[in-house]
């Protein structure tokens, strides 16, 4: 079982929604709620690929080529965190929103646990973390083409010098294409090549739990707005809902007409006088 799931205040809630009409929204909860396990999981996946990539540059000898690959691998490490601290911080408000339910829900009822669902704001932050995933997944690409580059180019120096010293030993010189890829690249890309399809399974799942959330704030809202309908037909409510500017402009412009209009008694005493 996964920490938010585990905490008392969700499974109290998730009770509370079951028990209340809010079976539907209970079940897109819980989906979100599998989604986002899965989500710190696999982004302590690419950290490990990250530190691996770290770890394998230690090996490298060519300077330019360990500069480029380690510059490139901290970046990523860097944005990973920052989106692991965003999803963190969700969870947090996730839960921090649910306890405040179960503690309003017997003085405001189900309205609570709608309106708990509406503070939640997580299409808004699930929306966010699909941008930068997005980005990472083009940076991680990048970062691979120029190591794949780099890798090309090493080949084809060693190369050369291997042809200027057939040429003065008199033998034939051979063509450089670069080759396969070396030892160098093959320690930094396997990993990064891996953190590139955890981000993309990411992104598609991301996608995917944006489509479920925004169902589940949809049928909140509705809840709500049917829960509004019906409290302003009991009666004496109608009594308290607010009127309109239009009814407060006519009531202020009789008030007015009534206090400037002369009394009766007045009109009477004018009229003996004269």
């Amino acid at each position: 079982m996964d920490p938010l799931q585990g905490n008392e205040a969700i499974q109290q809630f998730m009770k509370l929604m079951g028990n209340n009409g809010r079976r539907e929204q209970a079940m897109d909860l819980s989906a979100l709620m599998w989604y986002m396990d899965g989500m710190n999981r696999q982004y302590e996946a690419v950290l490990q690929e990250l530190q691996q990539v770290r770890q394998q540059l230690k090996q490298v000898q060519e300077p330019s080529a360990k500069y480029v690959a380690q510059n490139a691998a901290a970046k990523l490490e860097n944005k990973a965190r920052q989106i692991k601290k965003t999803l963190d911080n969700l969870w947090e408000k996730i839960a921090g929103c649910a306890a405040a339910a179960v503690e309003n829900f017997k003085e405001a009822g189900v309205s609570a646990l709608d309106n708990a669902v509406a503070a939640m704001g997580v299409k808004s932050v699930l929306e966010s973390l699909q941008g930068k995933i997005s980005g990472m997944i083009a940076d991680t690409k990048q970062n691979i083409e120029k190591v794949e580059d780099i890798g090309h180019e090493l080949r084809s120096v060693g190369g050369h010098l291997k042809n200027a010293g057939r040429a003065m030993t008199g033998k034939e010189t051979q063509v450089v294409d670069g080759g396969q890829e070396g030892r160098f690249q093959s320690v930094v890309l396997a990993p990064m090549r891996t953190v590139q399809k955890l981000l993309s399974g990411m992104n598609n799942a991301t996608l995917a739990a944006i489509g479920g959330v925004e169902h589940l704030e949809q049928t909140a809202d509705a809840a709500r707005e049917r829960q509004e309908e019906r409290a302003a037909e009991k009666p004496g409510k109608r009594l308290e809902k607010k009127p309109s500017i239009r009814q407060t402009l006519q009531k202020n412009q009789a008030e007015i007409a009534a206090k400037t209009a002369p009394a009766p008694d007045k009109e009477r005493k004018q009229e003996a006088v004269l």
